[in-house]
């Protein structure tokens, strides 16, 4: 924390973002490729495995996986590391517990946010509206409060820091930056919505185009939120006074004149 601290990297906008994830996906299609299209796998194998036995959608959690790996590979791009196929297959050995949770629990809100908004709505009543609109707020804030917690859960330059406190700083940004962040979650879902239609690109490069796009935008602006918090924890400078106490103490001026004990007004001179 100590280096992004002193050196808060400048910010990004999302316009920028985009250049530099196209150009990251440009030179490295032939990895992102493989990892996108295991994505679909897996995502698919989850889909026709619920429709054959329901019970059996409490695996849904495991598409998580992919999209782990496919941030681990995207962060460590963005922060200019060289990067493989087998980061992606890494997120099937390392933190696997958090990643489930993490893609658990997103799972689950929005499974039951997304029931409240149909309640409310059929409902028909003033009431049912309010509480469709609630809901329908928890699935914006979910959806942002996803792009901006895989990147930072799968950034190399927090891999010792506390899964918590990725967590957290992912909260902290949402709430620090909503419309910065909520730019990012529109133009993201516009992208993949359009991807959906065709669904080759979304199979084979979409989400890792995405994932490049939130890598770019949201690295940088941890950065610049963690400095901006190191620096109100960062202790007060010391203030002079007790150099010149001191002085006062042995009868030395601030020019290292010496004066009789006690001429303190000759010592402020």
């Amino acid at each position: 924390m100590a280096s992004r601290a002193e050196r808060p990297p400048a910010p990004v906008t999302l316009t920028g973002a985009v250049r530099a994830a196209a150009s990251d996906l440009y030179f490295n299609s032939w990895r992102l490729l493989p990892a996108n299209v295991l994505w679909s796998m897996v995502v698919l194998a989850v889909i026709v495995m619920a429709m054959l036995a329901p019970p059996l959608v409490v695996l849904a959690p495991l598409a998580a996986l992919p999209v782990a790996g496919l941030f681990r590979m995207t962060t460590r791009i963005a922060r200019g590391e060289a990067v493989s196929f087998w980061d992606a297959i890494d997120a099937w050995r390392h933190e696997v517990l958090a990643t489930l949770g993490l893609g658990a629990a997103l799972l689950v809100a929005t499974v039951v946010l997304a029931s409240n908004a149909i309640t409310g709505l059929v409902a028909g009543t003033p009431l049912g509206w309010a509480f469709a609109t609630l809901a329908l707020w928890g699935l914006v804030a979910t959806w942002l409060y996803a792009w901006v917690a895989w990147p930072l859960i799968a950034d190399p330059a927090r891999a010792t820091h506390p899964i918590a406190e990725r967590l957290r700083l992912a909260g902290l940004l949402l709430l620090a930056s909503p419309g910065r962040i909520g730019g990012l979650g529109f133009l993201l879902a516009v992208f993949l919505v359009a991807s959906a239609i065709a669904i080759v690109a979304l199979v084979t490069v979409s989400v890792a185009f995405a994932a490049l796009v939130a890598a770019r935008y949201v690295l940088p602006a941890a950065d610049r939120l963690e400095a901006r918090l190191a620096r109100r924890l960062e202790p007060n400078q010391p203030t002079q006074e007790p150099e010149l106490s001191s002085a006062l103490e042995h009868g030395q001026d601030v020019a290292g004149r010496i004066h009789k004990p006690g001429d303190r007004r000759a010592i402020l001179r």
